[in-house]
């Protein structure tokens, strides 16, 4: 029997807690839980927890993780710069999740996201019993109630929308549904509503909140509704809606599915698994015509069997368990796994290890460097250059000296002696040759696409150094099917307000988010330019592109973790 760690989830009873109780239930009696020192496995339901527990003594395990969010994603944080070289096998939950991971070279099983069916099930079935349920709960009769429980508030800013649930974009189709003279009321639920609530309070937009309203504080410990309150809420709603940039599930996609309430959201991760089509959307106009039509024509009742029918065949928790048994049963058949075999005798040594580890994560934190050492010839890339240039001005303002001792950072340089591991940075215009021993870093996820594509598998991550804005231009910015060396101008679009029309297939979604439309295969692109302009100021409004202080902040963050940075496990350059 397989002896196996299991990282930490959140603590909350959230989201990363359930996947680990779940874990552990669907590996129950197949495997052994047992301490770090003595497992031949680590897994973790959440990557990022990989980080308590010492590089060396995980380097010996073999090491499972799952990611709650997209990779294309994580690309942008240094954190996972570690995890690209640490984890043996990742946990694809959603195809769009796989289909990353496999772009980036990572090895990936699909095993997707589930709920335990006995937690989120029907309980009205009819309009009586659904009247009943909202009077009981103190929710309107009378009116469409359209459902949204995720976070919506930065945990460091409450009164500042979280960028990856888009609360702007839920406020914008409320907007245009009281525009278009249709009866509504928003139901809330959950910790971190305060943006949203104030902006429906400002707007005078009918809602309720389900929760302790009276907090101005961070309520994230005391607003967590239990599995059953928020399966009566699922009941009580017309539709849930979902307007996230990105997402690894959500498991709201599932829950509203096994509740059989119509769904509507942003085509990304598990929607794009579950929800028919027509109940996908990019702009808020289009949100708000299809809520219109559902509430004048219940547009989308024909959607809800079919839904629930993905959810419960490929969804529940068997699926889960099926996924799992079957990846351990293969474990011993992997090269990686035998070639992992920890003794016994070297337990006491890895206590001994993680002990340490813990101990200076708590009382010496880790810092960035000092100073760093540039090795950049300017005149041969102009892109590059610019980027060199803010690099360096990145570094004098986190307090970095750079000098002739420390870290290597690479821009264009031919020297053989700069060709031994540090950071590469990286422009699409450059031609430009990457060591092996490297640390990329790119402008964009479609970068590192473009990187794998071509045969590089050092590890990369996303940290986009911009140059000013232009003037403001109504043009959109359209690129042609099969061009992927455009993330600069993509870039440059944003900053100068101009909504982007981008391959459907391709990465730069991971930029413009909802600033911009895809064009799928064999789709008229003059169509989508017309609603890229008749949408545009929408677009314009939900541009996000990061901030120089963003990029710094990201840079430090990278230097300060000097074991990911330099302890590769790479195959070589191949191209």
């Amino acid at each position: 029997m397989i002896s196996v760690f299991h990282t930490q989830g959140d603590g909350h009873g959230w989201a990363i807690d359930e996947d680990l109780r779940q874990i552990r239930e669907s590996l129950r009696g197949v495997v052994r839980e047992t301490s770090l020192a003595r497992a031949q496995v680590v897994h973790a339901p959440f990557w990022m927890a990989l980080d308590m527990h010492p590089p060396d003594v995980l380097a010996g395990r073999f090491v499972i993780a799952h990611a709650d969010n997209p990779p294309f994603f994580y690309l942008k944080q240094p954190e996972f710069v570690r995890a690209q070289q640490q984890v043996d096998l990742w946990v694809a939950r959603s195809r769009e999740a796989e289909g990353q991971f496999r772009a980036l070279g990572l090895p990936v099983e699909y095993i997707p996201y589930t709920i335990d069916p006995g937690l989120f099930f029907p309980i009205v079935s009819g309009p009586a019993e659904k009247s009943a349920l909202r009077r009981r709960l103190g929710l309107p009769e009378g009116t469409y109630l359209i459902a949204n429980f995720h976070r919506d508030s930065e945990g460091s800013a409450l009164d500042t929308p979280k960028l990856q649930k888009a609360p702007e974009l839920m406020l914008m189709i409320l907007r245009r549904l009281r525009e278009l003279g249709v009866p509504f009321h928003v139901l809330l639920a959950g910790p971190r509503r305060h943006w949203l609530r104030g902006q429906l309070e400002q707007e005078n937009l009918p809602f309720t909140f389900v929760g302790k309203p009276g907090l101005t504080g961070d309520d994230f410990g005391i607003n967590i509704l239990t599995r059953p309150q928020l399966n009566e809420l699922y009941n009580a709603a017309d539709l849930y809606l979902i307007p996230s940039r990105w997402e690894g599930g959500p498991q709201s996609v599932m829950e509203a599915a096994a509740c059989r309430c119509k769904i509507l959201s942003t085509p990304l991760g598990l929607a794009r698994d579950i929800l028919n089509p027509e109940c996908l959307f990019h702009t808020a106009s289009q949100a708000a015509d299809v809520i219109a039509r559902d509430i004048t024509e219940n547009h989308l009742a024909s959607t809800v069997a079919p839904q629930w029918e993905r959810w419960q065949s490929q969804h529940t928790s068997q699926a889960l368990t099926d996924g799992l048994r079957a990846l351990y049963a293969n474990l011993p058949s992997l090269p990686e796994f035998t070639a992992k075999a920890v003794p016994t005798r070297k337990a006491v040594r890895a206590h001994l290890i993680q002990w340490r580890h813990t101990v200076r994560r708590r009382l010496a934190p880790r810092t960035p460097p000092r100073s760093v050492v540039i090795h950049h010839e300017s005149g041969h890339d102009s892109a590059l250059d610019g980027i060199m240039t803010n690099v360096r001005e990145s570094l004098e303002r986190s307090g970095i000296t750079v000098g002739d001792t420390g870290l290597v950072l690479r821009g264009w340089t031919q020297n053989p002696e700069h060709d031994k591991g540090g950071i590469q940075f990286f422009s699409p215009t450059a031609a430009l040759p990457l060591s092996p021993l490297v640390t990329v870093v790119a402008p964009s996820v479609q970068d590192v696409v473009n990187l794998r594509a071509r045969g590089c598998s050092a590890p990369a991550v996303v940290i986009p150094f911009l140059f000013q804005a232009g003037a403001v231009s109504d043009d959109p910015l359209v690129l042609a099917e099969g061009r992927n060396d455009a993330s600069l101008e993509v870039w440059q679009a944003l900053l100068d307000g101009r909504p982007v029309v981008y391959p459907e297939n391709s990465a730069y979604y991971e930029q413009v988010f909802h600033a911009g439309i895809p064009c799928r295969a064999g789709e008229d692109p003059a169509a989508v330019v017309q609603l890229a302009r008749k949408t545009i100021r929408e677009l314009r409004e939900l541009a996000r592109p990061p901030r120089a202080s963003a990029s710094a902040q990201a840079l430090r963050k990278l230097l300060t973790d000097p074991n990911g940075i330099q302890s590769k496990r790479n195959p070589a350059w191949t191209k």
